[in-house]
């Protein structure tokens, strides 16, 4: 059976489309279409859900209209100049787009200007008209949905958070408990790969339902500034989980509790702030109950891991690296949950938001860099789609006109912003038109009279899809959309065989030509899009060793720059992006690449990106802290970074799987001359080793390259297995 909040969602959304209409056919609108269509896109499972989306598109319906007339004023009378200038504007809308929070915004303000210089081609007195009423229409929609959103049955998106929120906290703690079972057992479980991927969606679930909570709850507006700081914190602490998890193979041999005292009770402690962490979300939404406000004080402090001087001196140099490189991920895993329960108790009301903020080397890891060469080549395939079209349309002039470039460059701006299969949208598009919008729009529409009853046939007919909508959300919106658009109902309502035959035929060439422009921008083999991105990830790793040569005070900002935008657009991106390319693999074509195999790839380049991140981290502590140290050891810390990168380099044009064996000596001797060099300068009492961190923090840094190292002969044992060429090879 239906569940009771989709029949009413589905009602909700009957409701408002009929008041609409009604609202439209009494004021006697000329484009009720378009109040039709914002209702269909805006309708969202909470209110605030809802309006925020509906404001965006109020907002980008007034910047894009803008935009539209003066590119009519400008330049109806060039064609080619109205097309460079569309094309360019597609281009600047789809860039920023993709960064933004207000990318459905952007989308709107990004299709209209084309809309209404192809509405009004030809009639260029027709512009302010179709502005005027396409303003108000919108408008109307959004006001109308939001208000039976917020009438009848609502549903505030503050309640969805609360209960994301729950969620998010119990598998937080749970992945930390098998993470210290790996401590014990040298194992980690299989359930820990799927509960990554489930937090991963969690947290992003989670902040896309805060976006909706700052519209229609007013405790979560009130503490936007502390819900931006959470934001930050939550993903802090998923990072930092992850880099102490990267590196407890290195050390779970040693003898933990002698070497560092507090470890065991340490750990204890984070396992217990994020048990108050969850109880405090609890607790927040029931302001009266007693959360204990003087629990806190023992969890608020720093966890004491120094290392045992006597037990510490006896260990071998790279064991002494890696336990200080794992103690320095620990206080930062420290830092963030205590960070994270201050933020809690924030929002519980038992401190208080006066100069709360977010920790600098918290915010820096989320700050996006301005340049993102990746979205600028997506940004690129509306605009390429568009002039496709518009070439098109002026030497062949399709049915629809102008309507086609225009309609090629909004949904192509829709399939960068959604990620959707255009060939597949327009198949159910084309059997939803032809089965379900003909039959209705030929057969019973003529049959109905009076405004009473198409109201009647429009109530009907949302709440049947929208009900179907529950199970596939494809019928929810679709079947409504085209009717919308292809009926047209209005007081004036008239019926056209060859229109609804002419959307049809502008459908198919539209995505049709987007599909064909999808098809030579980007390879239609799963295989060669893996290997691409496999490469591209290389490259960025081997930019990003580059990038640890500009480390004097000069030039450390723009070093920290470079690997920062390196990272995040060549790096991150990449596990994820491999995930979901290894989906449509063909793996009867490749016997020799077999599932495992393909998944330890995935896995190892995972464990590359952190221990990058990791090496990152304690660059910059080493870089800040002690520069000079930095300056005694260039010339060898300098030759490391090269064998490094050439590594990488090889990686990236598959050539030379051995190549990390040739380095393999040479890097062990260079990481054993860097730690002779400083324990020598070390005994001899050297001025820039008077502080007892400087060999520590040295020491952390060393353990991090070693990890890093360390999952590099991991992944060479991989790409040893898999077959590249099969992959390269071409099938035809």
């Amino acid at each position: 059976m239906f569940q009771r909040i989709n029949l009413q969602e589905a009602f909700k959304l009957a409701l408002s489309v009929v008041l609409f209409y009604w609202l439209a056919f009494w004021m006697n609108w000329d484009m009720p279409k378009y109040g039709g269509l914002a209702i269909a896109v805006i309708s969202l499972d909470t209110t605030g859900a809802s309006l925020r989306k509906g404001l965006m598109r109020i907002i980008g319906t007034m910047v894009g209209l803008a935009v539209g007339f003066l590119v009519i004023g400008w330049l109806a009378q060039d064609r080619w100049g109205n097309m460079l200038f569309l094309a360019s504007y597609y281009v600047v809308i789809s860039y920023f787009m993709q960064g933004s929070r207000y990318g459905y915004a952007w989308l709107v303000a990004g299709f209209l200007p084309s809309l209404i210089w192809a509405e009004t081609y030809g009639n260029v007195d027709f512009a302010f008209h179709y502005a005027t009423f396409r303003y108000l229409e919108t408008t109307a929609g959004v006001v109308v949905y939001t208000l039976v959103s917020a009438l009848i049955w609502p549903r505030s998106a503050g309640r969805q958070l609360n209960r994301q929120g729950k969620d998010l906290w119990a598998g937080i703690r749970k992945l930390f408990g098998l993470y210290r079972h790996q401590l014990t057992d040298g194992v980690l479980s299989a359930e820990a790969s799927d509960l990554r991927t489930g937090l991963a969606g969690n947290v992003a679930q989670m902040l896309t339902t805060l976006q909706a909570a700052y519209v229609d709850t007013q405790r979560v507006m009130e503490q936007k500034r502390v819900w931006e700081v959470l934001c930050v914190n939550v993903r802090a602490l998923g990072d930092a989980l992850e880099l102490w998890r990267e590196g407890i193979d290195d050390y779970r041999h040693l003898d933990l509790e002698r070497l560092l005292p507090r470890f065991g009770s340490g750990l204890e402690t984070i396992d217990k702030r994020l048990q108050r962490i969850a109880d405090l979300w609890q607790a927040r939404q029931a302001p009266d109950d007693d959360v204990g406000t003087d629990d806190d004080a023992d969890l608020l402090e720093p966890l004491g891991l120094d290392l045992d001087g006597p037990a510490g001196a006896e260990l071998p140099r790279f064991d002494r690296a890696a336990l200080l490189s794992s103690v320095q991920q620990l206080q930062i895993l420290d830092l963030t949950s205590r960070e994270l329960l201050r933020t809690l108790r924030v929002l519980a009301g038992i401190d208080t938001s006066r100069g709360f903020r977010v920790q600098s080397e918290q915010r820096d890891l989320f700050l996006p860099s301005p340049w993102q060469p990746e979205w600028l080549i997506k940004a690129l395939f509306p605009a390429v789609c568009f002039i496709v079209c518009y070439i098109f349309w002026i030497y062949i002039n399709p049915p629809g006109g102008p309507m086609v470039p225009m309609m090629a460059g909004a949904m192509a701006l829709s399939v960068v912003m959604s990620g959707m299969n255009p060939g597949q949208f327009l198949i159910w598009m084309l059997v939803i038109m032809w089965a379900i919008v003909a039959p209705v729009y030929f057969f019973v529409m003529p049959a109905l009279n009076t405004g009473f009853e198409i109201l009647s046939l429009l109530f009907v007919y949302t709440f049947f899809f929208a009900v179907l909508g529950g199970r596939w959300p494809l019928l929810r919106l679709l079947p409504l959309l085209l009717l919308v658009l292809m009926a047209d109902i209005r007081n004036q309502q008239t019926y056209s065989f060859i229109g609804l035959v002419d959307g049809g035929i502008m459908f198919t060439l539209v995505f049709g030509s987007i599909v064909v422009v999808q098809m030579l921008l980007s390879s239609i083999r799963p295989e060669q899009i893996l290997l691409r991105t496999i490469r591209r990830f290389f490259h960025g790793c081997a930019k990003i060793t580059e990038g640890f040569s500009l480390y004097r005070p000069k030039n450390r900002t723009k070093g920290q720059k470079l690997r920062k935008r390196y990272y995040q657009s060549m790096v991150l991106p990449v596990p994820r992006q491999l995930q979901a390319v290894e989906k449509n693999l063909n793996y009867k074509l490749f016997p020799r690449n077999s599932p495992g195999k393909v998944k330890r790839l995935m896995d190892n380049l995972q464990s590359i990106s952190f221990r990058l991140q990791a090496v990152e981290i304690a660059f910059n502590r080493v870089i800040t802290r002690f520069p000079h140290l930095m300056e005694t050891l260039n010339p060898l810390k300098n030759e490391a970074r090269a064998r490094l990168q050439r590594v990488f380099k090889s990686w990236a044009s598959f050539e030379g799987t051995d190549v990390l064996e040739d380095q393999r000596a040479a890097l062990q001797e260079l990481s054993r001359g860097l730690e002779q060099r400083l324990d020598a300068r070390e005994k001899t009492g050297e001025p820039d080793l008077t502080d007892e961190r400087a060999p520590r923090e040295f020491y952390a840094l060393l353990g991090t390259v070693r990890g890093l190292f360390q999952a590099m002969v991991e992944t060479q044992n991989v790409i040893k297995e898999i077959n590249w060429g099969q992959w390269a090879a071409k099938r035809f």
